[in-house]
């Protein structure tokens, strides 16, 4: 026996076309249930932002410093030769000054043909020279020592030094007294603001930051230093470097 119960397929179609149109109404309700040109009374935060810096400064504990030899020769395995045993007696001399195998890093291989030219007429000549280039950079975890090992270095046979320049090797402590700093300074100058404009200073909103250390000059004029005497250790002032720490911070403002 047939449900009588039953839909028709017909009946169905109904059903389904009754229940998307009172689905559309509603929509249509709650749509215009809002009154027409209401707008979103949410008021924006009213905020402050400044950019506050700090700055301390530290005595350097390490010294960087790349040590070198410049080889030539009309014969290339010759200068190559010449240029590896001038920089292995350049090691062995900085390991006896106290420098540890792990602070002595090879940095610089270079090797270039150079043609010859007549001074006067400016003509080639038909000769060509190799140039080899070898350097080694330092590391120095005793800055006392800072001129004896350009000593040995030059006294071994090193005939290029670049780059020489000191550095702190835990600055964290630095760093977080400038951040203090930075807060302070970024607070001082959002009061500032407040009391000129006659409002106050709420809770910061958002705190970002940078870091950055100021370098001690470097010594870059090679023939000046190669020019002494090996027999006289430099006289070399390490100084101070800055750390700087610089905070962007928006503050809510008060009423």
């Amino acid at each position: 026996m047939q449900n009588q119960f039953a839909l028709k397929p017909n009946n169905v179609v109904r059903l389904s076309f009754v229940t998307l149109v009172a689905a559309l109404l509603i929509g249509v309700l709650a749509f215009t249930a809002r009154p027409v040109g209401a707008q979103d009374t949410t008021e924006p935060t009213k905020t402050i932002s400044v950019t506050g810096s700090g700055e301390v400064f530290g005595k350097p504990d390490v010294a960087y410093i790349t040590l070198g030899v410049d080889q030539a020769d009309a014969d290339a395995g010759k200068a190559i030769d010449n240029a590896n045993t001038t920089l292995t007696a350049i090691v062995r001399a900085l390991s006896d000054a106290g420098v540890k195998d792990e602070d002595i890093q090879t940095t610089s291989y270079n090797i270039y043909p150079e043609d010859k030219s007549d001074p006067q007429t400016g003509q080639p000549t038909g000769e060509r020279i190799y140039h080899v280039q070898l350097a080694v950079t330092v590391t120095i975890r005793d800055i006392t020592k800072v001129g004896a090992v350009i000593q040995a270095g030059l006294g071994a046979g090193a005939n290029t030094l670049n780059n020489l320049s000191f550095g702190i090797a835990d600055v964290k402590s630095l760093e977080a007294a400038a951040r203090k700093a930075a807060v302070a300074d970024a607070a001082d100058r959002a009061k500032q603001l407040a009391d000129a404009a006659g409002v106050t200073v709420g809770t910061p909103i958002s705190i970002s930051e940078s870091i950055g250390n100021v370098p001690v000059p470097m010594f870059n004029r090679a023939n000046d230093m190669v020019a002494m005497s090996a027999s006289a250790a430099p006289q070399i002032n390490a100084g101070q470097l800055s750390v700087t720490v610089t905070v962007n911070i928006t503050y809510s403002i008060g009423s």
